[in-house]
Parts: structure tokens; C-alpha cells; sequence
């Protein structure tokens, strides 16, 4: 399971509602974080949530979306962390990494291992429990990473053929789970006859970027979809000199992506009354014919998959 929640959902300028972007995810007792904004480890605290974070997931170096970080390393560092802190991002990581640790003074060794990324295509970079880590490199104006975190496929029994064939309960039932056919009773059980693929939860995380149809081609079927909406669906042209995106782009990637459910974020601090926004995204749904929940969450609130 994924458990999650929006740290920070602003996008350059946090305002009185809203931090600089950051999410935090548990997995399995893993704690990451997708970015870490100015103002991280506050948002945390203020969550209730653990401050002892294994993995950072950066997008891109520009400020809004690190400069939490050395915040975090310090925090961890002063409760004598022992395990490692792997932080993920563009190429330029480590050099970046080794410029904060030289900034700030630490009084004991934190170890920060900085794993640098460039991925012209999607390529799987951690495995954490059962779930996989990919990454993408998007267009913005530095270079810049979308993230996909998906878990494992696994086969379930189909319990009407376990019933029309009269099987009962029995240990060796776990070996067609694991891909394996089974003599029981006498009756020979194939395992693709007896169990059905479920497929493994997922969830994109896709900020600052520009439209590409590789973005919505990353983020195909996944059951969230955690995207920018930095601009109104009127400010095309704006979002474009930017590269960056607007509501009904946003909804646009979710649409041909086949996304579950979708939230937006990193949105300009002049929407600040989000019900311009929401009647945005309305119209942009309509217009689309998407079906997908579309969700502006506010810092703190909670996700679940």
C-alpha cells in the first residue's frame, strides 16, 4: 500500500495556504519524499509524520522544489542517522549534493548518496519492497525528471474455479500463486487456468513540464495521477513560454494516459481562490469527456492506494 500526503502544493511563490511542493510517501514502512520544498520538514511535523526520511525524489533543482533539502539533511543529521539518505534527480545531483554538505556544518557523518539521473527514455531506477521506481527525463527549462511508482503484478486464485471444480483449502493452492501448476486429489491445476493477474497499484509524478505526448504515454493507466497545473486553461501561451501547463493541458495528459484519479498542484499563487480553478477544470472535463475524479488537494491532505 501507499500511503501519502500533500506537503506542499503551491508552485514558485508558497503563499499563507500553501507551501513549496513536496509529497510524502510511506511504502511498506519506507518513508520518501517526491521534492522538497522550502519548508518541508515543517509541513512533517505538522502531519504527524515521521521525520526520518530514506529516500528523496527531486524533479528538477530549481529552488521551489529543493530547497527543503538541506533542511532535512540537517534535521537527520542531528538525530545521529546511521542508515543512508539517497537522494534521486537530474544529472548534477551529486555536485549539487556536495555543495550543501559543504555549506552547512554537521558535526558527525551523515551519509547523503546522491544517485544522479538522465533517462531519454522511461528506465527503472530502485526497486523499494515490492514496488518499482521509474523515471523519465520531461522538457522544462532545466533539465527535469518525472517519476512512476508502481507495484508488482501478483496472481490470485479465482475462487469460482477452485469452487466448480470442488477444491478445497489446501497448502499447495500457494504454489499457483507463484506460477506453478499443482497436483491435487489427482486433478492436475494449471496455474493460468486457476489465477488471474491483479495488477499493481500505481502513481505518476509529473512537475514542471511542457506537453509531450511522451508524458501521457509514462503515466499510462496508473491509478493516480499527480500533475502541474500551473495555469488556467486561458493562459496557453503563457504556460508555454513558461513550459509549464495548464489546467485543461493537465487534464489532457490524464485523458489519453487513461489515468484512475487525478490531482493537481503546483498552482500559481495568483489562484489562491481555488474556485476558479475548479470551474476550470470542470469545463476542461466536459470538454475532454474525462471521466477520471480530478481533485485540487490542499497542504496535508491525505492520498491512499
Amino acid at each position: 500500500m501507499i500511503e501519502g500526503t500533500f506537503l506542499g502544493t503551491a508552485s514558485a511563490f508558497p503563499t499563507a495556504l500553501r507551501n513549496h511542493p513536496s509529497i510524502y510517501l510511506s511504502i511498506d514502512g519506507t518513508h520518501l519524499l517526491l521534492d522538497c520544498g522550502e519548508g518541508t520538514q515543517r509541513q512533517i511535523r505538522k502531519a504527524g509524520l515521521s521525520p526520518s526520511v530514506d529516500y528523496i525524489f527531486i524533479t528538477h533543482w530549481h529552488g521551489d522544489h529543493s530547497l527543503g533539502i538541506g533542511g532535512i539533511i540537517q534535521s537527520l543529521n542531528m538525530m545521529s542517522r546511521k542508515d543512508p539518505v539517497f537522494v534521486f534527480g537530474p544529472a548534477g545531483t551529486n555536485a549539487r549534493l556536495d555543495h550543501l554538505m559543504k555549506t552547512y556544518q554537521f558535526h558527525s557523518a551523515i551519509k547523503v548518496v546522491p544517485k544522479p539521473l538522465n533517462a531519454p527514455t522511461e528506465k527503472l531506477v530502485i526497486t523499494i519492497g515490492d514496488y518499482e521506481v521509474y523515471a523519465v527525463n520531461v522538457k522544462h527549462a532545466v533539465q527535469c525528471i518525472g517519476y512512476r511508482i508502481r507495484g508488482r503484478d501478483t496472481l490470485n486464485l479465482r475462487e469460482d474455479m477452485l469452487k466448480k471444480y470442488g477444491i478445497k483449502p489446501n497448502p499447495l493452492l500457494k504454489r499457483l500463486k507463484e506460477g506453478k501448476d499443482v497436483t491435487i486429489n489427482g486433478k492436475k491445476l494449471s496455474y493460468k487456468k486457476f489465477t488471474y493477474v491483479k495488477r499493481g497499484k500505481s502513481l505518476a509524478y509529473l512537475t514542471d513540464l511542457s506537453y509531450s505526448d511522451k508524458v501521457y504515454r509514462f503515466a499510462r493507466d496508473v491509478d493516480v495521477l499527480i500533475i502541474e497545473a500551473t495555469f488556467s486553461s486561458s493562459m496557453t501561451e503563457k504556460a508555454g513560454s513558461y513550459l509549464h501547463l495548464t489546467v485543461e493541458q493537465s487534464l489532457k495528459i490524464a485523458k489519453k494516459a487513461n489515468a484512475k484519479k487525478v490531482y493537481l498542484v503546483h498552482t500559481s499563487q495568483r489562484y489562491d481562490n481555488e474556485d476558479t480553478l475548479r470551474k476550470d477544470a470542470e469545463a476542461a472535463k466536459a470538454k475532454l469527456g474525462l471521466d477520471a475524479e480530478v481533485i485540487f488537494p490542499n497542504d496535508l491532505d491525505k492520498l491512499e492506494i
